[in-house]
């Protein structure tokens, strides 16, 4: 492994985390400001992350037959899996979290 590379991976993982959280975080204190964070924003912003979810859980499954039934790759199925197992964790996190507050 070539210690430049290394760097290289460095600087631009680094970059595109400033870049999504910027582009996360930005908008929403723009929204606060001007006072745009209301009830039907975040009714929308529900149902929109809400088919998100469903999407990605449609990906996930078409990938992981893919990897099983295209591909013959354990490794890839193990992988898709150990993903699908946190991206449902993460779910029953924010459930929880989401059941505390009401």
């Amino acid at each position: 492994m070539d210690f430049e590379n290394i760097w290289v991976q460095i600087v631009f993982w680094s970059i595109l985390a400033v870049i999504v959280l910027s582009a996360f975080l930005i908008p929403r204190q723009i929204m606060k400001k001007k006072k745009q964070h209301d009830e039907r924003f975040v009714y929308n912003d529900h149902i929109g992350r809400s088919y998100g979810w469903i999407g990605s859980l449609v990906v996930i499954f078409i990938c992981w037959f893919l990897s099983l039934a295209v591909f013959h790759d354990l490794l890839a199925f193990w992988l898709i899996s150990a993903i699908y197992c946190s991206h449902m964790m993460f779910y029953a996190i924010g459930s929880a979290i989401a059941n505390n507050r009401n």
